[in-house]
């Protein structure tokens, strides 16, 4: 990414992940939106489960531009977030990852991780890129799991 497009992300202009969002696109599905923010089931379900949570309240890139209260708020939706999703899928563990190198917006990758996944005992991201593989659901199975996440949000 070119230098004066990633400055311009960083003030947010033309952030993808500033709001207006689509509810659904190419890359995800709204789950629910919650205090803070909106989490998103992705497409590529390798990692069944794995979801985006990315902060609604402003632009913001780093976890010190928010105030103590938007910080609290902001993780209490993570925590949220991530026991509805462990319910849904039951996963062997959970990385929770907030990195902001491509897009940088607040929000975090919320990836189950399942014992024999691709990359077991690795991140899920490689060195390329590319190389990351790419499963996609069953259209019933998809819903049936985004029923089962926002189920898990609502108790």
């Amino acid at each position: 990414m070119e230098h004066s497009q990633w400055e311009r992300l960083v003030r947010g202009v033309e952030c993808p992940f500033d709001l207006p969002r689509q509810s659904s696109s190419e890359h995800w599905d709204l789950v629910s939106q919650l205090a803070a923010s909106s989490l998103y089931l992705t497409v590529n379900q390798t990692y069944r489960g794995q979801c985006l949570l990315i902060l609604d309240i402003r632009h913001a890139t780093r976890p010190d531009e928010l105030s103590k209260d938007e910080w609290r708020t902001f993780c209490a939706d993570l925590h949220a977030a991530e026991v509805a999703i462990s319910r849904a899928v039951q996963p062997d563990h959970i990385n929770v990852a907030a990195l902001g190198n491509v897009i940088p917006h607040l929000h975090w990758h919320i990836i189950p991780r399942y014992r024999g996944d691709p990359r077991w005992g690795a991140p899920i991201w490689p060195t390329d890129l590319k190389d990351i593989p790419d499963t996609r659901l069953a259209v019933a199975d998809r819903n049936r799991l985004l029923k089962e996440i926002r189920h898990g949000l609502a108790t």
